[in-house]
């Protein structure tokens, strides 16, 4: 039996979530990063003054909007997570496998928050940082997430009422 290939246990969802939330983040950080350094270019050159300087206020007041969708993206993930599994049948035997297995996803979604520190830790990025405290705290605790995740997962995967179906033999 292969659970990564199966939709029983939903193992690769859960980690999917953790995955998601690292790049988004890391992406959005990194964008802003370098826009503010094409900011500062410009203002060394003479250049950032009157519709260039407003135009890029608004852009970079855009990126830094980023932060406030992290959290939405983290909810949608969430109740995306539930969606479908509420939506697939399983046998609760596979309940099991969840548990055994969320130790797992548990220490991958860990050692995604070390990588995502390691990434944002360099003092490059110590004045963008400033703008991103909501994607600090979720990226910082993606292990939390991600048993939030096999939470919701599990309960409406396996906290089902059979629904009665008529077997046509």
């Amino acid at each position: 039996m292969n659970l990564l290939g199966s939709k029983k246990g939903q193992a690769e969802n859960y980690i999917a979530v953790a995955i998601f939330l690292l790049i988004f983040g890391f992406i959005s950080i990194l964008a802003t990063f370098m826009w503010m350094e094409f900011i500062d270019a410009f203002t060394e050159a003479g250049y950032y003054e009157n519709e260039i300087q407003e135009t890029g206020d608004k852009f970079l007041a855009t990126l830094k909007l980023y932060d406030s969708i992290m959290v939405f993206i983290m909810i949608v993930l969430l109740i995306g997570v539930g969606l479908t599994s509420y939506q697939l049948r399983t046998s609760p035997a596979f309940f099991i496998i969840t548990l055994i297995t969320a130790a797992l996803t548990g220490f991958v979604s860990f050692f995604f928050n070390f990588i995502f520190i390691e990434l944002v830790s360099d003092d490059l990025f110590a004045a963008t940082l400033v703008f991103f405290p909501k994607t600090m705290i979720i990226n910082t605790n993606l292990h939390w997430i991600t048993l939030a995740a096999i939470v919701i997962g599990s309960i409406t995967l396996y906290a089902k009422k059979d629904s009665g179906e008529i077997v046509n033999e």
